[in-house]
């Protein structure tokens, strides 16, 4: 592992932020002790549960990855992210069984709440807690909940993988050797800025301005309310089932135009989204890995950056027409992907207001997952993915949906400021009844295809499901 000292540490011991980190060190500064960028994942557990030797793992993993130990300090107002060399174990372990089988439940769900929405504090490590819950002899409730500044959605599934895997080796006895890491998060956060005050950040700066040149800031998506002056993050979520003979036709559809399932399902999102807004022109957030080289794939840390996708509806085109726009547009964006979102709204200095985010309000997020990834397992212990019990939401509209094997799941998550349920409801079902008239017939109009007579049916989301 590199040595964390020899890597141009600030003065004070500290190493820069990456540009994306900084940004949201920048928004807690605005509104501190907002919890909209927790990130929760919670899980029920049957079966035998060591909780001792599952802090074991934890503090393992804790050494290991130097995000599980890092905070922010400022000097001079610039921040810097400082690695402590150990952090307390963010444990915490609540018995319930000693009350009423029928009251366990509700003070469940109450702790998991707490645990998602407790603000953190960025200038104190760690920067991650998780909540335990004895709810039966053999049954728990866990929580892992970690600010967005040190993690993503890769990290989470990381952190889960690495500390699962110690468990099973301290519970059978096995030798577990994780693999060596040959960088940290820092070393990326250097490389980024490196990058960006050479060249390459110029020639990128100047590829977005042109993309972008004249775009609509506002998607002037209809809402149930108007706007409030200031948002107050307040969401909530709505999940569904995308039917089966529906996610084959997209496979096939996406195969017969050379594109990917992300790019014909984006298209129908485009596609929604103009037929409800009468926007020919209109700005998409979508987000981006940036995890193209070896050593930042086992490593926890905020690697995740935004694409703002153009999507041009002009003239009418069939769907197949606007799938080849669309591949197109995502093909170029993903090669000019590495810069940050934050230095494209320096650079284009869209019109700013505080009750909106900027160039974009809509995130579409198709979640890969692939057939064949490996499961977090621990010995004797089954692990089921519990819902997101976040009640916030930081977009508009954030649109995601989940690919499995033999199976397309959707979760709508919304700016309850904005929207009742019952209209998100009806979204997700024209978006359904979209997709479905496309892949009967794309060389229809987009303006002529279908936004009623499917139905969508409400699913669980207890899987293990990744998030960006």
């Amino acid at each position: 592992m590199t040595d964390s000292s020899e890597r141009g540490r600030a003065p004070h011991g500290g190493s820069p932020l990456s540009v994306t980190q900084e940004q949201l060190w920048l928004l807690d500064r605005v509104d501190p002790g907002n919890a909209s960028y927790n990130t929760p994942m919670m899980w029920r557990l049957d079966g035998r549960l060591d909780a001792a030797l599952l802090a074991r793992a934890l503090e393992a993993v804790a050494r290991r990855q130097e995000m599980l130990r890092a905070y922010v300090v400022a000097a001079d107002g610039v921040p810097h992210q400082v690695v402590a060399d150990e952090v307390p174990l963010p444990l915490e372990v609540t018995d319930l069984t000693h009350l009423p089988q029928a009251d366990r439940g509700a003070e469940t769900d109450r702790i998991l709440a707490e645990a998602a929405h407790r603000p953190f504090d960025l200038g104190r490590p760690p920067l991650f807690r998780v909540a335990l819950i004895r709810t039966g002899p053999e049954q728990h409730v866990m929580a892992l909940v970690i600010h967005h500044i040190v993690s993503d959605g890769w990290s989470l599934q990381v952190l889960l993988q690495e500390v699962a895997d110690l468990y099973a080796g301290l519970v059978t006895g096995a030798d577990v050797a994780l693999p060596p890491l040959t960088a940290q998060f820092v070393d990326y956060a250097r490389m980024q800025r490196e990058r960006l005050a050479g060249p390459r950040g110029e020639a990128l700066a100047a590829y977005w301005t042109r993309q972008l040149a004249g775009a609509p800031v506002d998607l002037g998506l209809p809402t149930d309310r108007p706007r409030p002056a200031v948002t107050d993050f307040a969401g909530d979520r709505y999940v569904f089932q995308v039917p089966e003979a529906l996610r084959a036709e997209l496979g096939a559809l996406a195969r017969a135009d050379r594109a990917s399932m992300f790019m014909v399902t984006l298209a129908g999102f485009v596609s929604l989204l103009s037929r409800l807004t009468g926007r020919q022109d209109l700005l998409v957030g979508t987000p981006v890995a940036n995890r193209d080289r070896p050593e930042w794939g086992p490593l926890v840390g905020y690697f995740a950056d935004t694409l703002v996708l153009r999507g041009d509806v002009g003239g009418d085109p069939s769907f197949r027409e606007l799938l080849g726009r669309v591949r197109s547009t995502a093909l170029a964006g993903f090669v000019h992907r590495d810069l940050p979102f934050r230095v494209l709204v320096e650079r284009l200095q869209p019109e700013r207001a505080a009750n909106r985010n900027p160039l974009f309000q809509v995130m579409f997020i198709l979640q890969n997952i692939p057939a064949r990834r490996r499961q977090a397992e621990m010995p004797g212990v089954t692990m089921t993915r519990l819902d997101d019990v976040r009640s916030t939401s930081i977009f508009d509209l954030r649109f995601d949906l989940f690919e499995f094997e033999d199976e397309l799941r959707g979760q709508l998550e919304y700016s309850t400021q904005l929207f009742d349920r019952s209209t998100v409801e009806r979204i997700a079902s024209q978006y359904v009844a979209l997709l479905t008239d496309a892949c009967a017939d794309p060389d229809r109009p987009v303006s002529a295809l279908s936004l009623g007579g499917a139905h969508v049916d409400a699913a669980a989301f207890n899987d293990d499901l990744e998030e960006v």
